[in-house]
């Protein structure tokens, strides 16, 4: 019988609104100059995947009167899980919004909530798979001839947020959801979690599948996509800023917080994205332990070969 993970399987898409007339701007960043696919488009609504995913989309980007994070998508692996999953986040007293199928494309019905102090995470289980780029049927593993040239990520790595209260949202993270933390930072004396990093599955880059930082509650932080290697970040950095991209504080750099090699940089409406690769192999074990940093490392933490703390990375970006 093959081993069947339970509960949450992977972290699905995150979904913005943004303040751009039929999308035009975003659709043309996303697609032309970081390598992100089309796959369907509503009248004020676009959805965007990666070339290396299977799923329809992994970025949904909304028409709206302002920029703003609408929530967190995350798949569990079927709807007895979803079931149990929704029971768990009520009998932590978070209150649940049940939807219908259809909410966004392909999509059975779902449930919605928020963080404590945080955002908005939707749960769902079905979700029609459109295939790989590539096909199923011995692929070509590289970049498509018409992403050349781009960045081209694999496939969405996680989110960062962030929260009012950290410790709250990690234990109703870990609790309720059933994340594991992979890595945490926490106050010189030991008293207080400042941020964390957690997942649920293991990760090819980075251990996480949302990264939470202090701060105002329910905002982004960044959106993090997966990449081979740092020879590929590095090129990557040249084709965005020939494209004129905004490059962020922390330029290419090896990412202690993590233990990626990371890129950070901005699209057209102030969010902050990276592209990460390598990362500390993560696998939910009983003897599994999480990595532990003090906030007077924190320069560290955030890029080894800078050391000094940028105050301004910490700052959520939308």
């Amino acid at each position: 019988m093959a081993l069947k993970h339970g509960g949450i399987i992977r972290i699905a898409y995150v979904r913005l609104a943004l303040n751009d007339s039929r999308l035009r701007q975003a659709q043309f960043f996303y697609c032309e100059s970081l390598g992100l696919v089309e796959t369907s488009r509503q009248p004020d609504r676009l959805y965007l995947r990666c070339w290396h995913e299977a799923f329809p989309y992994s970025l949904v980007l909304d028409e709206a009167p302002e920029n703003r994070l609408v929530e967190i998508g995350f798949q569990v692996r079927d709807t007895g899980d979803l079931a149990l999953l929704t029971s768990k986040v009520e009998q932590a007293g978070v209150a649940i919004t049940r939807e219908p199928a259809g909410v966004l494309s392909g999509m059975g019905e779902s449930v919605t909530f928020a963080i404590p102090g945080g955002p908005t995470l939707r749960l769902f289980a079905e979700l029609s798979q459109t295939g790989y780029m590539t096909g199923f049927d011995s692929p070509d593993w590289v970049t498509p001839r018409a992403l050349r040239g781009t960045p081209a990520p694999f496939f969405l790595n996680h989110a960062g947020i962030t929260v009012a209260d950290p410790k709250a949202a990690v234990d109703f993270l870990t609790q309720a959801l059933g994340f594991v933390i992979s890595e945490r930072i926490d106050s010189n004396d030991g008293k207080k979690l400042l941020s964390a990093l957690v997942f649920r599955m293991q990760k090819e880059a980075g251990g996480q599948e949302l990264a939470i930082f202090p701060g105002p509650a329910g905002r982004l932080h960044h959106i993090a996509f997966t990449k081979e290697d740092p020879n590929d970040i590095l090129i990557d950095g040249q084709y965005l800023r020939e494209a004129g991209v905004n490059i962020d504080i922390y330029g290419p750099t090896r990412q202690s917080y993590g233990k990626t090699f990371s890129l950070h940089f901005h699209d057209p409406f102030g969010v902050r994205l990276e592209l990460c690769s390598g990362g500390r192999i993560t696998e939910v074990h009983p003897e599994f332990e999480a990595v532990r940093w003090t906030e007077s490392q924190l320069g560290k933490a955030l890029s080894y070969f800078d050391r000094d703390l940028q105050a301004a990375f910490l700052e959520p970006s939308l």
